[in-house]
């Protein structure tokens, strides 16, 4: 089977992030339940898109997913435009802003493909995506070619130099939580360098976030840290995160 349909068939199975929530998917408890345990274990987010900087601006996401950061950055003014190559992600995405009485535009699309139909961008964003999809330099060329002048494209990829990807190489963990992800990818502060050099000034590069939960008590809504993180100081899991972090937030700028 073709790479990119066994991606897409992956990701339309279950959905990022869809069972973070134990209410019905068709209300916005259930949507409202996955922010919230998304924010809670990942804050760093919020403060890595800075919703709040882009009221009247443009914004392009890649890989909208159900739409969690789509709710923050039109709830915070920006005028949105969401892709994804899930058909099953953009349904739950457009189900949400129905629910939440939002406007935005979704498309059933990959960041390789044709862009330019959209118009030009102040941001071109894109959270845990990247990493997913084999035609990454196809994509960075896209964001470059729809961003306004001094436009800014920020992501997030799997870090290599990690905790989890040590896990992952030892056999103690997988990519994602369910199993069998046909692709991923980890990268280091070099190859991101190399990757966006001549397109983009890179202004800041920072690494985040180890998942220190109990998986089967987050599923229930339970924040329980696993008993060898429990017993470190805060400091030295605050230090594991922003040296051994799962995320790499990349804010950059076109050239």
């Amino acid at each position: 089977m073709d790479l990119i349909k066994k991606i897409t068939e992956y990701w339309d199975r279950q959905p990022c992030n869809i069972n973070h929530s134990l209410s019905s998917i068709d209300s916005l408890n259930f949507f409202k339940e996955n922010s919230h345990k998304r924010y809670f274990v990942e804050p760093h987010i919020k403060e890595f898109a800075g919703f709040h900087k882009y009221q009247g601006k443009k914004v392009l996401e890649i890989g909208c997913g159900i739409g969690a950061d789509a709710v923050e950055f039109v709830k915070h003014g920006a005028e949105y435009v969401g892709i994804d190559i899930s058909v099953e992600s953009v349904k739950l995405a457009q189900k949400r802003f129905e629910l939440e009485q939002l406007q935005g535009q979704f498309h059933v699309l990959s960041g390789d493909q044709d862009l330019t139909q959209f118009g030009k961008f102040d941001l071109v964003y894109s959270c845990g995506v990247l990493h997913h999809y084999p035609n990454i330099g196809q994509i960075i060329e896209n964001a470059h070619q729809i961003l306004k002048d001094n436009g800014e494209f920020k992501f997030l990829v799997y870090a290599k130099n990690s905790w989890k990807y040590a896990m992952i190489q030892r056999g103690l963990d997988q990519f994602e939580a369910q199993a069998g992800c046909p692709y991923a990818q980890v990268y280091t502060e070099e190859e991101i360098y190399r990757l966006l050099k001549n397109k983009f000034n890179v202004a800041t590069i920072k690494q985040r976030h180890c998942f220190m939960y109990n998986v089967e008590k987050y599923k229930q809504g339970i924040f329980q840290l696993e008993p060898w993180f429990q017993i470190m100081p805060e400091d030295m899991r605050t230090a594991i995160s922003e040296h051994l972090g799962w995320h790499l937030l990349i804010e950059s700028r076109k050239i």
